[in-house]
């Protein structure tokens, strides 16, 4: 139903047209969502709603665009929408899946830095001893040619 404000209304929610396949594609997926809602005022309601929505947003973004204190705060702003009656396990869930992610990259990278930092040392010892085997193989070649007449008198 078209409010005159360009809402649309949305399982008791009062949503923007923008957002509307949004909020239908949550209620299709987990219809559990709201269920057990307690705020009855429609502004709370409608905050809670783009709240929700602000973190499907975050939940989307890849594990480097994200801070370890934006999950921290996105995570608590969910525990906060769970307070007030959302059903929100499967947001939960994928949050969780971000944060092992993220984690998995972070020490993928520090893996990979340290890999990185051996490499170097190992090519600075190679180089060395590429030297060194050039240094044997002139002494080698001096040892082994003959001596001249002039040489040797």
């Amino acid at each position: 139903m078209w409010n005159g404000d360009g809402t649309v209304e949305i399982n008791g929610f009062r949503v923007y047209y923008t957002e509307v396949e949004c909020v239908r594609r949550i209620f299709e997926r987990h219809p559990e969502t709201a269920l057990n809602l307690r705020p009855k005022n429609q502004l709370v309601k409608n905050a809670n709603m783009n709240t929700l929505l602000y973190l499907i947003d975050i939940t989307c973004l890849a594990p480097q665009e994200l801070t370890e204190e934006e999950l921290v705060d996105a995570e608590n702003t969910l525990l906060d929408l769970v307070g007030v009656g959302f059903e929100l396990d499967w947001l939960k869930e994928k949050l969780e899946e971000l944060r092992v992610k993220k984690k998995k990259m972070e020490t993928r990278g520090a893996r990979m830095r340290e890999l990185d930092r051996i490499i170097v040392e190992q090519r600075q010892v190679l180089l060395a001893l590429d030297v060194e085997q050039k240094n044997e193989e002139k002494e080698a070649v001096s040892d082994s040619a003959r001596l001249g007449f002039e040489d040797v008198v």
